[in-house]
């Protein structure tokens, strides 16, 4: 079995090489031909250093076919060697004591001392000259480098109808470039297939790449120094910002306008922020308008919505004053006042006035503003509770998805194809996570384009009415959230860009891809990286970003027609819904793993996930918190909803049973599973809707509590910045160089550690980044507004 996986074989190869010539037998530099003859000579002569440097290269050992296909060798001890003769270069003495005729008199310890060891030892212990020599003679006599191969070995006479990537590591001179390495170790196969061996191993190696491991030095980054220089500037205006604003918070009073228009005069008022509801409250009947500046307050509601919790006619203001548990026993009451309360735009005079422009957008960087707004529990949208707990869910179920590819990729996992190997199971329901992350979106999505529509007209907004205001209400509410979401984006690109060169030039695990986040920026920025190639993307969930931006677009449009023509709209809807996993099913894309995963397809194959979401937030919209369905027809969809779920949770399997099948069975279970997977993404989502629209109805009042803790609103808040970060931490698994467990348990740990860590990088993320810039774009519109 040895002799079947031999690749590069310094042995033979040091036996082979004083009978053969270069420009004859081999073509490569001088220098890289003289240095391996030295290497090669001294390997036979017995000298450390070239046992050394032949031990670091990489070689099979066991296990090929249970996944061991890393034959790495050491990078670390390769690189000793080379810092080895650096050190002894500096030194100026020792090579006068370099005499290999002597050295290698004393290495043969039978013609000194016999076999006595313990003299030898004695002697390299006291005598300054024989330790200086055994210390040259660990030391080569010039540079060395490691360089990785990837290789594609084929062993035809087993029958194997595909070929193994095999990553092989090398230890030789620094002078030999790649094609000299190509050219050595093709020779090796060479030898080692038709003298060595007479041509009795028929099997075929071929090299697809090479690359150099040349440390990683940050130094020589732009990219990693930008970033750099980007966080600091983040740190250094959170820090001021934050000075600033705890001398403002220090004031125990704060002034507001009530201007009441039944006796005509202006009344200033110097109240405290505790009495600020009840205020409101008394001039409700009143018709007073109320006018607060949030650079002084602390962020209220998410969707820029004053809470109202508490107040005693109602849990939520407006329009959704049916959704109350209790809401039949105050049905005369007035609606709840609606505040506008879009930042220092609707602020009085003075306040503007006292903080002025600059520093109004300067507190938007206050990491106390930012970690109030993380862990902010006055939520518009907190009959969505649960929702925001399956996007959590979602959420940490891809990064454990994430980490096992991760894993797999560096463990002797076997073949990820094999429908018995544990990671295919894990990775066959990747398709259940982003399908309820999307479906998640699509709900979130519908129900702020209701909320900002029934709460903001098209005059107010733009100050156009008619279908151009409509349009244009329509193409702010798209444009705005791709511009929300794209600072933090845009860090993480940096992030991933800098972690990705760290990898290709520091880790033998790193893989050869380019840098395709540096090469390939502008398709993030332009959400249109899913339309490329899967080799080609950026990070691990720049397809989901992309593909939920448009869906996102589609989905807009969408609720704008319901909320237009409703039953066209429907229809249409229900006409998406059936066509795309139509498509999906036309698209040719092999099993489910075999030719890239299959929850990384096409927009279409996730547009069903979304159209469901958007048509589950505009139900919601519609019934408007009264829910009276029969007591029969809600058992029975709950039924559904169960039996959906669980079926859904168990087609990934459909297609291992097909895979196991075998003749005319096995192919009509693997064409049936296609069909199934491809249904899956309409079955799926379509479970949850009942659940979600229960939830935020009926048992909305129980539900509700959930957003009441601070670390659920925090954690809810976090999910996007560690889709965002969790590929980055996941690929520092790889720079260790070493083969990982392939146990669960194994793999669970992992999982938790990675967890922690993207965890405290989105928060920091969050609280440095995302919400600064979301606050600052929000005060600068308020400004160029007024």
């Amino acid at each position: 079995m040895d002799n079947l996986f031999v690749v590069y074989d310094p042995s033979f190869l040091a036996l082979v090489w004083p009978k053969i010539k270069n420009g004859v037998h081999l073509s490569l530099d001088r220098y890289c031909w003289t240095e391996l003859s030295v290497f090669f000579r001294d390997y036979l002569d017995g000298h450390a250093w070239a046992y050394k440097t032949a031990d670091a290269s990489g070689r099979y050992s066991a296990s090929f076919f249970t996944g061991n296909k890393f034959w790495l060798g050491s990078k670390q001890q390769c690189q000793m060697l080379n810092d080895a003769y650096e050190s002894h270069e500096q030194d100026e003495t020792w090579g006068e004591f370099y005499n290999r005729d002597y050295l290698k008199t004393l290495l043969k310890g039978d013609t000194n001392f016999g076999r006595n060891q313990q003299d030898w030892h004695a002697l390299v212990q006291r005598d300054e000259l024989v330790r200086r020599l055994v210390r040259a003679d660990n030391a080569p006599p010039f540079t060395l480098a490691y360089s990785v191969l990837q290789l594609q070995l084929n062993l035809t006479s087993l029958a194997l109808a595909k070929s193994y990537d095999v990553t092989l590591g090398v230890c030789l001179p620094r002078s030999c470039a790649s094609e000299d390495i190509v050219s050595i170790i093709n020779f090796s196969i060479m030898l080692n297939d038709h003298l060595k061996y007479n041509n009795s191993l028929t099997r075929s190696i071929k090299i697809t790449s090479i690359r150099e491991i040349q440390g990683y030095d940050i130094k020589d980054d732009v990219v990693a120094v930008l970033t750099i220089l980007i966080t600091i500037t983040f740190i250094l205006l959170s820090v001021i910002a934050t000075l600033v604003d705890l001398d403002v918070f220090a004031l125990k009073h704060q002034t507001l306008n009530l201007n009441k228009p039944n006796n005509n005069v202006e009344t200033t008022k110097t109240i405290t922020r505790p009495v600020i509801v009840d205020a409101v409250m008394k001039n409700a009947n009143n018709a007073g308008t109320l006018k607060l500046c949030d650079a002084k307050l602390p962020p209220s509601i998410t969707l820029g919505v004053v809470n109202m919790e508490g107040t005693g006619n109602c849990r939520r203001c407006g329009k959704y004053r049916k959704q109350c548990a209790i809401s039949r026993q105050f049905d005369n009451f007035p609606p709840c006042p609606r505040m506008k309360f879009n930042s220092c735009a609707s602020s009085n005079a003075e306040i503007k006035k006292t903080n002025g422009l600059v520093k109004d957008l300067l507190l938007s960087f206050s990491i106390k503003h930012s970690w109030m707004r993380v862990f902010n529990t006055n939520m518009a949208n907190k009959d969505l509770a649960v929702i925001h707990a399956v996007k959590i869910v979602a959420t940490f179920w891809i990064i454990f998805i994430h980490v096992a590819v991760a894993v797999s990729y560096v463990s002797n996992s076997g073949d990820v194809n094999d429908p018995g190997n544990m990671y295919y199971n894990i990775m066959a329901t990747g398709t259940l996570a982003f399908d309820a992350l999307f479906f998640v979106s699509g709900i979130f999505s519908a129900h702020h384009f209701f909320y900002l529509k029934g709460r903001y007209s098209s005059e107010e907004v733009l100050r156009c009415s008619g279908p151009c205001g409509q349009l244009s209400q329509l193409i702010c509410f798209i444009i705005n959230r791709a511009i929300r979401l794209l600072p933090p984006y845009v860090f993480a690109i940096f992030i991933s860009s800098v972690a990705s060169r760290a990898g290709r030039s520091g880790s033998a695990l790193g893989g050869g891809a380019p840098d395709t986040c540096h090469q390939h920026w502008w398709r993030n920025l332009l959400y249109v990286t899913n339309l490329y190639p899967r080799e080609e993307q950026c990070m691990q969930v720049s397809w989901y970003l992309s593909s939920e931006a448009q869906l996102h677009a589609g989905g807009a449009a969408l609720s704008a027609a319901l909320a237009a023509r409703e039953r066209p709209a429907l229809a249409l809807a229900a006409l998406l819904l059936l066509a795309a996993p139509a498509l999906d099913l036309l698209t040719p894309r092999g099993t489910l793993l075999r030719e890239g995963y299959a929850w990384e397809g096409h927009v279409w194959s996730h547009a069903a996930p979304y159209l469901l979401g958007v048509l589950t937030g505009w139900l919601v919209h519609r019934i408007d918190g009264l829910l009276t369905v029969p007591k029969m027809w809600s058992i029975s969809l709950w039924v559904w909803s169960f039996c959906a779920a669980l079926g859904s949770c168990a087609l990934p399997w459909v297609e291992v049973w097909g895979a196991w099948g075998a003749g005319a069975a096995g192919a009509a279970g693997g064409a049936g599973a296609e069909w199934v997977t491809a249904w899956l993404h309409l079955l799926w989502p379509a479970a949850g809707i009942w659940p979600a629209v229960v939830c935020s109805t009926k048992y909305a009042y129980r539900t509700r509590q959930l957003l009441d803790s601070r670390a659920w609103c925090g954690a809810s808040r976090l999910c996007y910045g560690a889709l965002l970060l969790h590929g980055a931490a996941a690929s520092a698994l790889l720079a260790a160089d070493t083969a990982l467990c392939a146990s669960f348990s194994c793999l669970l740990c992992y999982y938790l550690g990675v967890t922690a860590a993207t965890l405290g990088g989105a928060f920091c993320l969050c609280v440095l980044v995302e919400m600064p810039t979301c606050s600052f774009l929000t005060r600068l519109s308020d400004y160029v507004y007024r």
